[in-house]
């Protein structure tokens, strides 16, 4: 039972670091005007999606198989929406003849508020990891008193 808990919770961590590390390329390419694929930089977000757990336990019902579920990224997808334009035409890609420069559309703001929840669901899955832990301790110290 206890090592479903660490699956789940190993599938959370993992899916959280990808988080923080995409929002953290987002932010350090904040001012990026020139990708390889031409343009700014766009920025990426993960999707997570719901798994079942493999295999599941013999000792679990029906109800359990159904709740109990790890994460998983499904995919880092790119942000097509517009990028911002700002003029300053001493940048050196700006557009020659209206001096606007083409900027990847992140609002650092948003990008804190997306790491700090990240950050803060990867804590969770930590501390839980933890918990179980402590109770497996605990169920061990039990049965060798009995």
């Amino acid at each position: 039972m206890f090592d479903r808990i660490f699956d789940v919770c190993a599938s959370a961590m993992s899916a959280n670091r990808l988080r923080i590390d995409t929002v953290a390329s987002n932010i350090a390419n904040a001012q990026t005007t020139r990708t390889a694929e031409g343009g700014p930089y766009k920025r990426r977000d993960v999707v997570f999606a719901a798994t079942d757990v493999v295999p599941p336990n013999a000792f679990m019902n029906e109800l359990d198989k159904e709740a109990l579920k790890s994460v998983k990224v499904a995919a880092v997808i790119a942000d097509e929406s517009a990028p911002q334009k700002v003029y300053d035409p001493a940048h050196p890609d700006a557009d020659p003849n209206t001096g606007v420069v083409e900027l990847p559309n992140i609002n650092p703001v948003t990008e804190m508020v997306n790491m700090l929840n990240a950050s803060t669901a990867y804590k969770a899955a930590a501390e839980i990891v933890n918990v179980t832990k402590d109770m497996a301790a605990a169920l061990r110290r039990l049965s060798m008193r009995f």
